[in-house]
């Protein structure tokens, strides 16, 4: 039996940074053969992908921001977003709001006077939709909002709540009325520019933290016991071996977490139960020729159309394909015994995609040499209406145990990589401080 200080279970962003910021008394165990997880990259065939959907470095936060720029070294370059929303077979530019003149004439029209005339503008927001209502008008929020919205959560917008409102983008109505009448604006400037890893797609960023970890780093040790022993931790892998910890961290997804805990209080298991999730199903897709898209990612609102989102990985490094050659990733949002789409095969997704991205003429389907979907039983938590009352008091629950929660599926916060580091400083500070 091996002793430690402190244990990591998961080695996805969350827990290879928090490593990298302890001693060396420290170790990560990884299920899976290499580190990664949701930030994980899939290469092959001279095509990469980040799996889990396209992940780009960005953050609020300067000193987050200039950390994983300077921790990935010569390996980092800067681009510039270029999304747009696939809407009525056009590219209207995103933000939404800030391309309403690229919109049919009648669609433009629809979103500026209901973005002006909104009889819901003093209104007081329980709700997604009526957030949308009040902040856009009824002509958003019915056309691209509320549909697009519906389509990546799986979920109906009256029924979701306003945690991460502070994430989408408000343009000041100065900008959505210039974009009415044509003159170009930009929204959501913070994200405007991004960084890269050059090479080795978004995973290098978590291999670059891992030069940093003074302790050890396990791969292929699937946790099957985790349980209190006294002041310590124990933990088992499937394997039959076993590791005591003065101090143990969980990034694994609460539901996981909770298979293995054997000691884990009631309480925990039922509000655990409360939450909700999305599950991910990504389609990848190389072409051996270079369609030259000028995008980065595509939002694609349209209820009829099996993805959510499109995105075209050389626009984030040109070492992401081979010479000559294209790619995109598709993804599509899905929910286990829910939608029937988790029920499809493998295959007949893949063949409904390609059908889909003909169809828009963002693909031909003779050109494609390579093709995989990758499923992700965790893709995005659900903000309901109960979830910050949910979420807190599970949180509070695990706290009272001694076990430190960190990352989006064990905290079960829809957070990006750049406060998945954010908070893992914290966390190291915590677990630093006598």
């Amino acid at each position: 039996m091996t002793h430690r200080s402190i244990g990591i279970l998961g080695g996805g962003i969350s827990g290879v940074a928090l490593a990298s910021f302890l001693g060396d008394d420290v170790e990560v165990v990884e299920r899976r053969p290499s580190i990664g997880g949701l930030c994980g990259t899939i290469v092959e065939d001279g095509f990469t992908f980040d799996a889990a959907g396209p992940h780009i470095m960005f953050s609020k936060n300067k000193e987050v921001l200039n950390l994983m720029v300077e921790t990935l070294g010569d390996n980092v370059h800067q681009r510039r977003r270029e999304n747009k929303i696939w809407f009525k077979g056009r590219f209207v530019k995103y933000p939404f709001e800030n391309d309403l003149a690229s919109l049919p004439p009648q669609d433009n029209f629809d979103c500026i006077y209901g973005y002006i005339v909104n009889p819901h503008a003093g209104d007081t927001p329980s709700n997604l939709s009526e957030w949308s209502y009040k902040t856009f008008g009824a002509g958003i929020s019915e056309k691209y909002f509320i549909p697009y919205n519906e389509k990546i959560w799986n979920y109906p917008a009256t029924k979701l709540g306003l945690e991460f409102v502070e994430r989408i983008p408000k343009p000041p109505m100065e900008d959505v009325l210039k974009s009415s009448i044509g003159i170009s604006t930009e929204g959501y400037l913070h994200q405007l520019h991004f960084y890269y890893p050059i090479e080795g797609g978004y995973e290098s960023l978590v291999h670059a933290f891992a030069k940093n970890v003074r302790g050890d780093i396990r791969t292929n040790w699937r946790v099957a016991s985790v349980a209190r022993d006294g002041k310590q931790w124990r933990v088992t892998s499937a394997g039959g071996e076993e590791r005591t910890y003065d101090t143990l961290v969980s990034t694994l997804p609460i539901h996981e977490l909770l298979k293995v805990w054997a000691d884990a209080p009631d309480d925990v298991h039922k509000l655990a139960a409360t939450l909700h999730y999305n599950s991910l199903i990504n389609v990848l897709i190389g072409c051996n020729e270079d369609r030259g898209y000028p995008y980065t990612a595509l939002y694609v609102p349209d209820p009829n159309l099996l993805f959510h989102r499109l995105s075209f990985p050389k626009a984030f490094s040109e070492h992401c394909v081979p010479a000559g050659s294209s790619s995109i990733m598709a993804e599509i949002t899905t929910n286990e015994g829910g939608d029937g789409v988790w029920e499809m095969s493998d295959e007949a997704i893949i063949d409904r995609t390609i059908r889909e991205l003909e169809m828009t003429g963002l693909a031909d389907p003779n050109t494609i040499v390579y093709r995989k979907a990758i499923r992700f039983l965790y893709g995005y938590p659900v903000y309901d209406l109960d979830y910050r009352a949910n979420v807190t008091a599970m949180r509070n629950a695990v706290a009272a145990t001694g076990l430190h929660l960190l990352g989006r599926f064990a905290q079960f916060d829809y957070i990006n990589s750049d406060v998945c580091i954010e908070r893992a400083i914290a966390l190291s500070k915590e677990l630093s401080s006598p």
